[in-house]
């Protein structure tokens, strides 16, 4: 039956979803269309509150940090022992459906501990398990494995890089004027995020697993190109200069990268650092340096990431344009008061999660939309006595729900594979179907 399903939502997702670019501008239309007909603004006010979102100096720092997560992530992902790691991982010989919930089960852990990470690992697994089993005459089925390594895009803001629940722990964060800082021990590493969190990370993987096809000649294969899978390193310099010496030292590296790292942590521990988000930016640079070993190779890998992230790149302007029209047109108030006005002290966590999935389809960004949306469901949940980090949780859980329909975060892994949009949403719609059940029932039971 699982199987089934994900074969039915598989051929629909390949006629309807389009292209990402395509979506982020269809899905302009359509808000700028919705907030005028909502009518709080003109579309003057509209127009403009498009251009301020555009152009929102705190949202273009935060697309930064999204990008340099992306960045060092892949960075890391691509050093030599992580990539022996991958090709070591990849090359058994699984049936259908344990290869795929092996790349799920791969992706969702390595999202956890960094979303950079997850969103790189899961496809550089599931293309090495393809060109495995090409060169043993196998068949796996190529667009389960993309939709499977996608997968922990589904748990990576219950991780430790989860925007909310690190920007609440911030002391400036506008939680603290509200509701006081909330530590992550209270969020990330409470009760309700470990059930919740480590429920998706068993089901995500044995769905996948169900939906594989038994039938033989429903099986999708891909053209792989090259064997290679390691970042190039770019050429040595001819002439064996010191400059060039120390760029290709692996020491250097290894040095400076370990000493970062060492220094970071010890400054967290002190609490001198507060686990944020820059921290885990400087934590997975310094690791990713130090794994890579020379600078060169650092470098490369760094500007292979930047090119993975491009289409993210030009494409967050308009995603913050599309908040700026549903903040202008007071659309993100209306979404969440709408589902939160008749809600209880009991059923308030489930409206939240369902808000935060509904906005998160027409702005795929946890921090920014978090922005906007916080204040709102944190008052609200005071109001009715409910617990702030249940609150957080909730959104946070929304907010990746729904990462399943919406592909932007897919962009690189796309690349990666040689995979569209549309090959894997259908896979991944089963993943938010079976979430749109599990995530509510369990905060109806823990909260």
């Amino acid at each position: 039956m699982v199987a089934r399903l994900g074969a039915l939502l598989s051929r629909l997702s390949t006629r309807v979803v389009p292209d990402p670019f395509v979506l982020a501008l269809l899905l302009t239309a359509l808000v700028f269309l919705m907030a005028a007909a909502h009518g709080e603004a003109t579309p003057a006010d509209l127009a403009m509150g498009w251009f301020e979102g555009f152009a929102s100096t705190p949202l273009l720092a935060f697309a930064l940090q999204m990008c340099l997560v992306l960045v060092t992530g892949h960075a890391f992902a691509t050093s030599p022992a992580v990539q022996r790691a991958v090709r070591r991982l990849a090359q058994r010989d699984l049936s259908p459906g344990a290869a795929a919930a092996l790349v799920a089960l791969v992706s969702c852990v390595s999202a956890v501990i960094h979303w950079g990470l997850g969103a790189i690992v899961g496809a550089f697994v599931a293309r090495e398990m393809g060109r495995h089993a090409r060169r043993q005459g196998r068949k796996l089925h190529y667009p389960l494995l993309g939709g499977a390594a996608y997968a922990g895009l589904a748990v990576w803001h219950g991780g430790l890089s989860g925007s909310a629940p690190l920007k609440v722990a911030e002391e400036g964060h506008f939680a603290a004027a509200a509701v006081g800082v909330i530590p992550v021990g209270e969020t990330l590493l409470g009760p309700l995020n470990l059930v919740v969190t480590g429920t998706l990370c068993l089901l995500i993987p044995l769905l996948f697993y169900l939906m594989a096809p038994t039938d033989e000649a429903a099986f999708v294969e891909a053209d792989l190109g090259s064997a290679a899978t390691e970042t190039s390193t770019g050429a040595r310099a001819a002439a064996e200069t010191l400059p060039a010496r120390l760029g290709q030292t692996p020491w250097l590296g290894r040095v400076f990268g370990g000493a970062g790292f060492a220094t970071a942590v010890a400054s967290w521990a002190t609490g001198r650092l507060s686990l944020d988000l820059n921290l885990v930016n400087l934590l997975f640079l310094c690791l990713g340096l130090a794994f890579q070993g020379s600078v060169a190779r650092y470098a490369a890998a760094v500007a292979e990431g930047a090119r993975g992230a491009g289409a993210i790149i030009v494409q967050f302007p308009f995603y913050f344009g599309v908040l700026g029209v549903m903040k202008a047109g007071g659309m993100v108030a209306w979404f969440s008061r709408g589902l939160v006005s008749f809600a209880s002290a009991t059923t308030f966590p489930v409206l939240v999660f369902l808000s935060a999935g509904l906005v998160n389809l027409f702005v795929p960004s946890g921090g920014g939309q978090w922005a906007v949306q916080g204040e709102i469901v944190l008052e609200a949940g005071r109001a009715l006595g409910v617990d702030p980090a249940v609150t957080v949780m909730a959104f946070s859980y929304g907010d990746a729900w729904t990462n399943m329909l919406q592909p932007f975060w897919a962009l690189p892994l796309l690349g990666i594979m040689g995979l569209r949009a549309r090959d894997i949403v259908g896979y991944t719609g089963v993943t938010c179907l079976a979430m749109g059940v599990v995530v509510p029932a369990l905060l109806l039971l823990l909260s």
